[in-house]
């Protein structure tokens, strides 16, 4: 029943791999942990802006409507604009912002902008978008918890967690991706 606004984030254009995180595995310590945990993508994307097979990996914070940095409260967006090539993936994340470490992402290893049939991504993905938990700090009732980003006394506040990244299971109740986030894909072919 409370709004949560998306932080900005950071956005991936790459050949194979999973550049932002590996599900199953711990935080690698490049940038995911502070995006999820308190928003903002720019120490991400240059953490893995030059690792092999990234073509693009930036950090945005622009919001449409405002032209301004900052979150994307209801009715808001961030869009960006890129390039890709034949067998490029695109991978993103951006904070649920009321939580203590979970975040919407492609999966790890992104979303092809190609389908089987050669026809380039055009249209509505948001079925691909999961929420994921980082496992970096114990999570607290979303929307009231006191060492979550709207209400922590200091950036990375909370109890540390140390688990690996998977998709949310926390047994706290979370509201339909689609609910939350719509994800776009507007190819210029």
């Amino acid at each position: 029943s409370v709004p949560s606004p998306l932080a900005p984030g950071a956005y991936v254009v790459h050949y194979p791999g999973e550049p932002i995180f590996t599900a199953g595995q711990v935080d690698r310590g490049a940038g995911l942990e502070g995006l999820a945990e308190d928003g903002g993508g720019d120490a991400l994307a240059a953490a893995i802006s030059d690792n092999d097979g990234v073509s693009a990996a930036v950090g945005f914070a622009i919001t449409s409507n405002t032209g301004k940095p900052g979150p994307a409260l209801p009715g808001d967006a961030y869009e960006f604009t890129f390039t890709a090539s034949s067998g490029d993936r695109l991978s993103f994340a951006t904070m649920f912002v009321q939580s203590n470490d979970l975040f919407f992402a492609t999966p790890p290893e992104g979303i092809s902008f190609w389908n089987e049939a050669g026809e380039v991504l055009d249209g509505d993905i948001t079925s691909q978008i999961m929420l994921w938990d980082a496992g970096t700090e114990v999570n607290e009732t979303p929307g009231v918890g006191p060492n979550q980003a709207p209400r922590q006394s200091a950036a990375g506040e909370g109890e540390q967690e140390l688990s690996a990244i998977n998709l949310v299971a926390d047994g706290f109740t979370y509201p339909d991706t689609n609910t939350v986030i719509k994800v776009t894909i507007t190819s210029s072919k």
